[in-house]
């Protein structure tokens, strides 16, 4: 009888399905400042699911992050440091089918980071810099290019902005510097 009972617990332990199989979405990536490629350390990934904060995490040293998400849902990916531009991206899975043909899908996002500079306008950086949605044609999560090359042209426009400012000020605080030395060194002769 114990030997029937415990052949018939195996048999329905390998025929349930089990959680670690669910469908999932792997979106992982490497977060780099925007002019050295370098890898940035301490930068939240905020994971916002149909509007409700679900997880954040920080990026390491080597500037690299992972996140799940789950099928049916709509997904807002923050990036944000708080001397850096904020930017994000949306995600909608809510068109994935209950049975994909795949048991994940597997996104790779890199994000370039760059300075904020107090009282210079980047409202662009308030749109997502790219949407991604499940597209039935290839039966996957697709980034809509079209829009990704739009948004990649525009901000190309306001970086340039961006460098002339910043070597703006610059050459002001090199000036201003310079301005106060030559000061002290009046002070010190003229004693």
């Amino acid at each position: 009888m114990f030997h029937r009972v415990a052949v018939l617990l195996i048999a329905c332990a390998l025929l349930a399905p089990q959680a670690s199989h669910a469908f999932y979405i792997h979106l992982h990536g490497i977060v780099t400042e925007y002019f050295s490629g370098d890898a940035m350390k301490g930068v939240q990934v905020r994971l916002v699911k149909d509007s409700v904060d679900r997880e954040t995490v920080i990026t390491s040293s080597n500037g690299k992050y992972e996140l799940y998400l789950e099928r049916g849902y709509d997904y807002q990916v923050w990036f944000h440091r708080s001397d850096l531009v904020t930017k994000h991206v949306l995600i909608d899975a809510r068109k994935v089918p209950l049975f994909p043909d795949v048991p994940f899908f597997d996104m790779d996002l890199q994000m370039t980071m760059f300075a904020w500079i107090d009282g210079y306008e980047l409202g662009l950086y308030m749109e997502p810099v790219a949407r991604a949605e499940y597209k039935q044609s290839v039966r996957n999560l697709s980034w809509d290019v079209e829009y990704t090359k739009d948004f990649q042209s525009r901000s190309q426009r306001a970086m340039v902005h961006y460098e002339r400012e910043v070597a703006d000020r610059q050459r002001k605080a090199a000036r201003k510097g310079a301005a106060a030395k030559r000061t002290r060194r009046k002070r010190v002769i003229d004693f």
